[in-house]
């Protein structure tokens, strides 16, 4: 539930892993990862007031948090794969990728989710962002190992790179079948049992997935330091009092914006 506040001032929630839901006085509301704020870059996304699906409802919400109208909105043309690109590579337009990465402060990094994961990686030494999609096609894809190796070839380093995991479908609402579970059978803690599922199951076969176990299993891998990574605990499905959610509510429904960006 929403934290009661006194009248007239802000309400919040703890998501987990340095997230924070804040709704102003006026009604606006936002998902921050105060995690980075450390790190020169931003990390911010829409919550259920807004369907970023919609264009101009996304270009609403960024006018409602003071982003400049004329940033670069950098978008990417989701196909839940691996492809991470650089931002100055393409003017416009939305190429197949599910991440980009920028060293520039005029560049906004736009991803759209509604279970699957957004996930920001920065390198403070570097001024450099990366912004990727995650769910559980792009993470068995490879879509986090691309994002540091990314970040690698812009001139960062593996043990400086923060990480933060936003809000997405949890463990509690992730129901796998055997042929999904065999993709992280090597990531430690992914693959949980059925009974772990509030859900009612849909197949007697399945199991129940942690895709940000998978995550941080593989960012370990790639030797990011665990205290640089954050984790926010919210479940999608769950909180349908402040996130949208796929599962929850099907095909062509409401999508949250994750952005990201360095300061000047």
């Amino acid at each position: 539930m929403i934290d009661p506040q006194p009248e007239g001032q802000p309400k919040t929630v703890n998501l987990g892993g340095g997230f924070v839901y804040l709704r102003r006085v006026d009604g606006h509301s936002a998902v921050v990862a105060s995690g980075l704020a450390d790190t020169g870059a931003i990390g911010i996304m829409s919550a259920a007031d807004v369907n970023a699906r919609r264009d101009e409802e996304l270009r609403q919400w960024l006018q409602w948090w003071a982003f400049p109208d004329h940033a670069r909105l950098r978008k990417v043309n989701q196909v839940h794969g691996s492809t991470v690109v650089d931002s100055t590579s393409y003017n416009g337009g939305a190429p197949d990728a599910d991440g980009m990465w920028t060293r520039s402060s005029a560049d906004l990094l736009i991803v759209k989710a509604a279970d699957c994961a957004p996930v920001w990686f920065v390198d403070p030494a570097t001024k450099a962002i990366a912004l990727v999609h995650a769910g559980w096609r792009g993470i068995a894809a490879g879509i986090i190992e691309q994002a540091i190796l990314a970040l690698g070839k812009a001139g960062a380093a593996v043990s400086d790179v923060n990480v933060a995991v936003g809000p997405h479908i949890g463990p509690c609402c992730l129901e796998v079948g055997p042929e999904v579970a065999a993709l992280f059978a090597d990531d430690v803690g992914a693959v949980k049992p059925a009974s772990r599922l509030v859900v009612e199951r849909r197949r007697n076969d399945s199991s129940s997935l942690d895709i940000s176990a998978a995550i941080q299993h593989r960012l370990a891998q790639m030797k990011v330091a665990s205290q640089q990574v954050g984790v926010s605990t919210a479940c999608t499905r769950c909180r349908d009092d402040i996130l949208h959610s796929y599962r929850r509510n099907g095909t062509g429904g409401p999508l949250m914006a994750a952005v990201g960006a360095v300061l000047a």
